[in-house]
């Protein structure tokens, strides 16, 4: 305290001019400390948009006439975890009976990994039979703008499932691990390879891994395997197999 006592009792003694300068000395000293801080402030600022997020139907169930049951899947097709918010619809064709809510998923999504959720939806004038119509939407505020979709994923522990069942005759697949954690859903693409190395069957799919990373089919129209000949399965030798998130 005595140290500024001093140093305003000698302002005090400055001339006029002279207070002025020192006033013009200690602006700029201030500006210039203010302006690298916010200069600094706003470089490292992170802005934060809302993003949507793939939202897929599963299945749904009529409950009671006014009353249905939906379930869906969020993919975080992002780089960090999100807890989205969602618009649900479901309807018949001609917009007779519908019904809509908004949902919050409170249990955090990792990056890559996708979500069932069931929810009910109130459907108009009692027509919950009638409804086959779905759409939605998930979004979440973020600063994140980095995705994963189309990333290659490492593929171990391959096996040959090729068969036959006796009563609907040959097929052929194969069994394989991914590198990603349970939940992960991917596009996978199997190709069947003879002796010299020729592709003699390939199959497509959207799978999904369970907990010790093996990869199955996801969805109810999906399967790992594919019809075949007995000619065919007798000369797989080998697969090449890619998936993709």
């Amino acid at each position: 305290m005595d140290i500024l006592k001093d140093i305003w009792a000698k302002f005090r003694t400055l001339k006029a001019w002279q207070k002025f300068v020192v006033l013009l000395i200690l602006y700029v000293l201030f500006s210039a400390l203010t302006g690298f801080g916010s200069s600094t402030g706003s470089g490292s600022k992170v802005t934060s948009n809302v993003r949507s997020y793939p939202v897929i139907y599963v299945r749904h169930a009529v409950i009671n006439p006014a009353t249905i049951s939906v379930a869906f899947d969020i993919k975080n097709d992002g780089t960090v975890p999100i807890k989205p918010k969602c618009t649900i619809r479901m309807q018949d064709a001609s917009g007779t009976y519908k019904g809509f809510d908004y949902f919050d998923i409170s249990d955090e999504i990792a990056a890559n990994q996708t979500k069932e959720v069931v929810v009910k939806l109130t459907i108009t004038k009692q027509g919950a039979e009638y409804v086959d119509t779905f759409s939605g939407e998930c979004t979440a505020t973020t600063s994140d703008t980095g995705t994963n979709a189309g990333e290659s994923v490492v593929i171990s522990d391959i096996q040959n499932m090729s068969a036959t069942d006796s009563s609907e005759g040959w097929y052929w697949g194969a069994s394989f691990k991914a590198n990603q954690k349970p939940m992960t859903q991917m596009n996978c693409t199997v190709k069947a390879l003879n002796k010299t190395g020729k592709v003699i069957g390939s199959h497509s799919y959207r799978a999904n891994t369970v907990n010790d990373g093996t990869v199955v089919s996801y969805g109810q129209n999906e399967r790992w395997d594919a019809d075949a000949s007995k000619e065919m399965v007798l000369s797989i030798v080998s697969f090449d197999v890619k998936c993709t998130l």
